[in-house]
């Protein structure tokens, strides 16, 4: 499991990516995998439903690697935000660098396409600040995570 936890040590939030263990397999030179998508606020959290979690693209375009390469590119300082929202838009990760140096995190679960499998503008989410060694860990973890 990839874990983004927040900097707030005290009511700690956090975004977990991790692989299911059904996969759609392949469509048309298409590889896709399941990932189920965990939100955690303190005591509150919102877990992705149905069988195959959120689908997120392996093939042609590697979403995870790109995420991952986004995410050490902006822990590193080489970018100042990083937007992504998967093919399958079940979900949306925005990290932004802050005027005072931090990261915030804002992350959607899209409730419109879990439940119905259509794209709606219904979505529960959570917000937090993070550091960039977080992000990196994250980036790093997402690495192995989806090897």
């Amino acid at each position: 499991m990839a874990t983004l936890k927040s900097e707030d040590e005290e009511c700690v939030s956090s975004l977990t990516l991790a692989a299911t263990g059904s996969s759609p397999g392949q469509h048309a030179g298409q590889r896709w995998q399941a990932v189920t998508v965990r939100l955690v606020s303190g005591s509150r959290n919102l877990t992705s439903a149905g069988d195959d979690g959120c689908l997120m693209c392996r093939e042609p375009k590697d979403e995870l690697s790109e995420l991952s390469a986004q995410l050490l590119q902006l822990a590193g300082g080489e970018r100042q935000e990083v937007l992504f929202e998967p093919a399958e838009p079940s979900f949306e990760l925005s990290i932004k660098r802050t005027r005072e140096g931090g990261l915030a995190v804002h992350v959607w679960l899209d409730a419109g396409n879990e439940e119905t499998g259509f794209y709606r503008w219904d979505a529960a989410g959570i917000r937090f600040y993070t550091t960039a060694a977080n992000v990196e860990m994250f980036a790093r973890a997402l690495s192995t995570e989806f090897s």
